[in-house]
């Protein structure tokens, strides 16, 4: 294990080695960058942050023949009402850059430089490269299932929430779920860049009714970013259900009584 380790290590090192004017990106995507390259970032949505982040470190060449390092990573130019954050010194370098909640849905190019100043180390004292993204509103998706709960007046129905990120920037998003008058239910979701998240939403109905659930996801970075699914929760008498309501719910019944139900279930499933 520990010699598979060093291999792989080894590998990595040579296939991403660093010379002057090069940079080693490590985040939105992992690749070498020369001098004036374009990289291609991916999605964000308003307001949402792009992290951009490179390897301080310069492999080969520099003023003694064994590389160098980068000082600072900086955004050279900003579309209109966009924000970013100037790198400290250290073994990564990283700028975050802000999309305002308003963006407009569109293709963006951002101007970035690493820089030695003066070139000290003489590793070719700035590299310049660009970043292409894109800016849309639908980088959210909700699959909730199952499509229809039912169960006995009192017993909750559980739903599985899932959420998908196609992002390049990792998001919050608020879950809500409306539809039964005095239930309410709100959650904080945290979703990864191309990640997924998921969570469980349960509800109960004292009442005999079909209701629709709307469930709604919003990002904290932009009200812009939504999406909502409707799925339905049926509530109903019947004692067939109080033993196939453990599936979605809770079985509140007397051990002495569940193996009379647990016949009337058998029995239903021929039915």
């Amino acid at each position: 294990m520990k010699t598979a380790f060093i291999i792989s290590f080894i590998l990595f090192t040579l296939v991403f080695a660093v010379g002057p004017s090069q940079v080693l990106l490590i985040e939105p995507v992992q690749q070498v960058v020369n001098d004036g390259d374009v990289v291609d970032a991916g999605l964000i949505g308003p307001g949402q942050t792009l992290s951009v982040m490179i390897s301080s470190k310069v492999d080969t060449g520099g003023k003694y023949g064994q590389g160098g390092n980068w000082k600072n990573l900086r955004v050279e130019n900003l579309p209109l009402g966009w924000q970013s954050t100037f790198s400290e010194y250290g073994q990564n370098l990283k700028v975050n850059i802000k999309a305002p909640a308003d963006a407009k849905e569109g293709k963006y190019t951002l101007t970035i430089s690493a820089n030695d100043p003066n070139d000290v180390e003489q590793i070719g004292g700035r590299v310049v490269f660009y970043v292409n993204v894109e800016v849309k509103n639908d980088v959210i998706y909700m699959v909730v299932y199952p499509n229809t709960v039912t169960v006995q007046p009192g017993s909750p129905g559980r739903f599985t929430v899932r959420l998908t990120n196609p992002s390049s920037a990792s998001d919050l998003f608020t879950v809500e779920g409306q539809g039964i008058t005095g239930w309410r239910f709100k959650k904080d979701v945290y979703v990864p860049a191309r990640g997924t998240a998921t969570i469980f939403y349960e509800v109960v109905n004292n009442d005999e009714k079909v209701v629709p659930i709307t469930l709604t996801a919003v990002s904290k970075s932009s009200s812009l970013i939504r999406t909502e699914k409707t799925v339905t929760l049926i509530t109903k008498s019947n004692p067939l259900l109080d033993i196939a309501s453990i599936k979605y719910g809770l079985l509140l019944y007397p051990p002495a009584e569940f193996l009379l139900y647990s016949t009337l279930y058998f029995i239903s499933s021929f039915i």
